[in-house]
């Protein structure tokens, strides 16, 4: 499965967002490989009506409906059609505390959950919880184009043994064997961005990536 980051970017937002979109429900749809899209919160609702696809949000609070200014409530993206959210991205981080918190609170509204670490330990550590995927994310690789793998493939074959929620392995994947090394370790998907979101062609370039979960 690809989770699929949207982040804040202008080709992933408003009507953009419905154009890029579109042809991720057809190549999920073609090929059978489950893409999960993660929206702002000001997308979610049109995503939803509009194409009638999976989405989940990028962020909540730990707060209930009421005087919260500014924030982020579980019961205002359920309402909005997302069906699950990501916990501790590497560029909206949280404390321990505050990720345990909140995973509390998208269980209260039935939402699903992806919890990312940065480390293996925090990896281990929120595995814990009552949550549905567990993410390992090295923030160093997120961008740049060249996956983790290399550097920690005997990290990500110790944590696909040790954890007990399907492993998602994210940051710097962005072709095909990136994805297929992924597999090949154990791992039960992936998390990318800016590989499809800024690609010349969105398209054609997630068609090459779900190609690399044929072999599995």
């Amino acid at each position: 499965m690809i989770f699929l980051s949207l982040k804040t970017y202008k080709q992933a937002t408003g009507d953009n967002v419905i154009r890029l979109l579109s042809s991720v429900k057809k190549i999920s749809k073609e090929s059978g490989i489950k893409i999960i899209p993660i929206a702002q919160a000001t997308d979610i609702y049109r995503i939803k009506k509009e194409l009638d696809i999976e989405v989940w949000g990028q962020h909540i609070d730990p707060i209930d409906p009421g005087r919260h200014m500014g924030w982020i409530s579980a019961y205002s993206i359920k309402e909005a059609g997302a069906s699950g959210v990501i916990i501790n991205h590497s560029e909206h981080k949280l404390s321990q505390e505050l990720v345990e918190k909140t995973v509390l609170k998208a269980k209260e509204y039935n939402l699903k959950t992806l919890v990312i670490g940065q480390t293996p330990e925090m990896v281990l550590a929120y595995d814990q919880l009552q949550i549905d995927f567990i993410s390992y994310e090295k923030e160093d690789n997120i961008e740049t184009g060249i996956s983790m793998v290399g550097s920690e493939r005997e990290t990500i074959k110790k944590l696909v043994n040790a954890v007990k929620h399907p492993l998602i392995i994210g940051a710097g994947i962005s072709k095909k064997e990136d994805i297929e090394e992924v597999l090949n370790l154990g791992a039960k998907g992936v998390i990318l961005a800016s590989a499809f979101v800024k690609a010349e062609n969105p398209e054609e370039k997630l068609k090459e990536l779900v190609s690399g979960f044929k072999t599995f």
